[in-house]
């Protein structure tokens, strides 16, 4: 048992800090432009969150699943895998949450909180923060601008966004949606801890600020 107690986080890490973000880097590189697409759809999304619209709510849960599967198969499957052999089972989590959403959409006819509440205010704001925050993260960090993560493309700020969103969407079968991105963030704010990167800051953030807008009533 004393053995245990002189591990740190870096003792699990399966790969080296340059290893993983040249991967992001070769992966945003292959991606370019398309995650303008992806960035454009979580405008989308953010405009269908701040709208009462049913259908532009729907439209919203489609659009996250979308990012979602994305997500699980080019990043994760194709290339996170491939350093990291939990990421299998990372990827069959964010299918799941992809066909999550999909279900969802039946829901958002109920889920809407009013246009006032704080809670949807700090939901639209917490999307607002994956949407922009994440791709200047390498310049905070020190890193190489091709390793900045955006919405659809890389599972962060996706994760980000979408608890923005589900938490403005909040209704009571909704809270099933919310346990696959709190946990992958994290997972991913002590990855990023082992490697000591200063963005761990950021999924940390989004896990505090998504709890504390949960325990908004109103």
């Amino acid at each position: 048992m004393a053995e245990w107690a002189t591990y740190t986080l870096a003792d699990f890490l399966m790969f080296s800090p340059r290893v993983y973000f040249r991967l992001v880097e070769r992966y945003n590189q292959g991606l370019w432009p398309f995650q303008l697409v992806f960035i454009a759809g979580a405008l989308a999304v953010l405009f269908a969150t701040a709208t009462d619209r049913r259908r532009a709510r729907a439209a919203a849960m489609a659009t996250l699943s979308v990012a979602w599967f994305f997500c699980a198969w080019q990043f994760l499957w194709l290339r996170y895998s491939t350093i990291n052999w939990a990421m299998s089972y990372g990827t069959a989590a964010f299918m799941l949450q992809s066909g999550l959403l999909l279900l969802a959409i039946r829901w958002t006819d109920r889920a809407a909180l009013p246009a006032n509440s704080l809670r949807r205010r700090g939901g639209i704001g917490l999307m607002v923060f994956g949407l922009l925050a994440y791709p200047f993260l390498p310049l905070i960090a020190g890193r190489a601008p091709a390793s900045a993560e955006s919405f659809g493309t890389m599972p962060d700020p996706t994760a980000a966004v979408t608890l923005g969103a589900l938490v403005a969407f909040l209704s009571q079968k909704l809270w099933l949606l919310l346990p696959i991105p709190l946990l992958w963030c994290a997972f991913s704010a002590l990855t990023l801890l082992a490697m000591e990167d200063f963005g761990a800051w950021a999924p940390f953030v989004v896990i505090l600020t998504t709890f504390a807008l949960l325990l908004v009533r109103r």
